[in-house]
């Protein structure tokens, strides 16, 4: 849930500098933060803390209105249990495209790999997901654990790691 909150953000971001730009020539933009929280999992609670770097641009027509946001947002987030020396690293590299006429909002790319040595994958969204107007999932291709399990997908790799170490 985190990360397609951390997404509508940077689509936000991106859309307030569309809408404060005028020119016809594309918009560039970055950003960067850090961002900490915790879930619970039930019997154990998932700590976590991460960073990511946003690049983009908008795009605008010939009367300098914005046709298209295209970023690239990357970075990596650390995952802790309580009660349990267990952690996580979350990697991710992907596009995000708004695209002003349609509404849509598309990613694409390793969106979330997690792998943990002796276990190899854990779960992962890589492909491509696209949005619709009101945030609706409409199209969906490749493999996306955390959109289709959300937290599950976090606290279930503790579980895997867990077993694992019996």
């Amino acid at each position: 849930m985190r990360l397609w909150i951390g997404i509508a953000s940077v689509i936000g971001a991106a859309l307030l500098v569309a809408a404060s730009a005028g020119a016809a020539p594309p918009d560039h933009f970055t950003d960067s933060d850090s961002y900490t929280g915790s879930e619970s999992c039930g019997s154990f609670t998932n700590f976590w803390s991460g960073s990511f770097t946003v690049n983009g641009k908008t795009m605008f027509d010939t009367n300098g209105n914005p046709v298209k946001d295209v970023v690239h947002e990357s970075g990596s987030e650390l995952n802790w249990r309580s009660g349990s020396n267990d952690s996580y690293t979350v990697y991710f590299d992907y596009n995000i495209v708004y695209t002003y006429a349609t509404d849509t909002t598309s990613l694409t790319g390793k969106v979330i790999k997690v792998t943990y040595p002796g276990l190899g994958l854990l779960f992962h969204d890589v492909g491509k997901v696209v949005f619709g107007p009101d945030g609706e999932v409409v199209a969906v291709h490749g493999p996306h654990d955390t959109l289709e399990q959300g937290q599950d997908a976090y606290c279930n790799a503790f579980l895997a790691i867990a077993s694992g170490k019996k």
